[in-house]
């Protein structure tokens, strides 16, 4: 399909989009055309008497990472291969020429206005959920302060002591992936300040960190110290949104294994669970932020879809990538492969 291949050359957002996705309304819209170019139909353009373009629009933003003015792109591309097919063996007449104009400037308009529209709708939403999870932690956190004001000299004061520092970092933590998600979507790059550490000793850090919440689930295999210059923060938190995914939708009853091995100068960590597959038609979409698959939004856990787009940023900013690979005989493994040291990147890196 010419328009299919004009968009995803000119939209890095449709680069690595599904067909089914990508086309979305189109066969419809096309119909609709089709209708309204006709001297037998009563309809004068394709948007009279339906919302396809406001469902278009609407499902760009819940359904990619298309921004408004790749919404208006995708419009122009149509109408371009629109006229080129339609006159290819005799010219369109005026009256024609002028109801396909009408036709495509009413759907860009309304699929416009109705992206907007979502879109404010998925920002007030975003608000929503981010103060119903950060109260929870705030919250948790003020009544181990009631009860050490209440009994200071008390013998569970470091108990609620950590309590409280826990939870304070949960907090943190859930800042931080919101604002590094943030840049991510906006095409910006997360920045680094680079130390000499031991990655498998930050990878150990980051497990620490989920025990206190979620127990001894995980087992790290690691044969060998990997020094390198990287992030120690951005990694780690990676590897927390990592595991916490792990947790959240693997199987309850099996161990979550983390490893970290080097080769060739680049370090690869991988984070595997058994239970649901992620099909392969979704995996694309992963990575985005606020966007979580079906079967999460179905389900009764709680998310941003921050976790693996922060990841992600961390990757990138070191000069990697990540990826995941999942089948039912096997389970799922998330792969972080970044190089051992990333301070040739970061001189090379553009200016954000």
């Amino acid at each position: 399909m010419l328009w299919e291949a004009s968009v995803r050359k000119r939209v890095p957002a449709a680069a690595t989009e599904s067909h089914p996705i990508l086309i979305d309304t189109l066969p419809a819209l096309l119909q609709q055309i089709a209708e309204a170019l006709s001297e037998n139909h009563p309809r004068r353009d394709a948007t009279e008497g339906n919302i396809l373009a406001e469902a278009h629009g609407g499902e760009r933003v819940r359904m990619t990472g298309f921004r408004l003015e790749d919404v208006v792109t995708e419009y122009q591309v149509l109408r371009g291969v629109l006229f080129s097919v339609l006159e290819e063996e005799m010219p369109l007449s005026p009256s024609e020429r002028n109801r396909l104009h009408v036709s495509l400037d009413e759907a860009i308009g309304k699929a416009c206005t109705a992206y907007v529209v979502v879109q404010e709708g998925l920002r007030e939403q975003l608000f929503a959920t981010l103060a119903h999870d950060l109260r929870s932690p705030l919250s948790a956190a003020k009544v181990s302060v009631s009860l050490i004001l209440r009994k200071p000299s008390g013998d569970q004061v470091p108990r609620w002591a950590a309590r409280i520092a826990d939870n304070i970092d949960r907090a943190d933590r859930l800042v931080q992936n919101l604002l590094d998600a943030l840049r991510v979507h906006a095409g910006g790059r997360l920045s680094l300040v680079l130390e000499e550490r031991d990655f498998v000793e930050v990878v150990r850090e980051a497990l620490e960190n989920q025990r206190t919440e979620h127990g001894e689930r995980f087992t790290l295999i690691a044969p060998e110290p990997v020094p390198g210059h990287f992030e120690p923060d951005s990694l780690r938190r990676a590897v927390e949104n990592l595991v916490s995914n792990a947790v959240k939708y693997g199987a309850s009853t099996r161990p979550i294994t983390v490893s970290v091995k080097q080769s060739h100068e680049r370090v690869f960590i991988t984070v595997h669970n058994h239970g649901s597959v992620i099909p392969v038609e979704q995996q694309a979409t992963l990575f985005r932020a606020f966007h979580r698959l079906p079967d999460a939004e179905e389900g009764t856990k709680r998310g941003w879809g921050l976790g693996l787009a922060q990841a992600r940023g961390a990757a990138e900013a070191h000069g990697g990538s990540i990826g995941v690979d999942s089948l039912p005989e096997v389970g799922t493994t998330f792969v972080i492969d970044i190089p051992k040291d990333a301070r040739p990147f970061q001189k090379r890196r553009p200016t954000d």
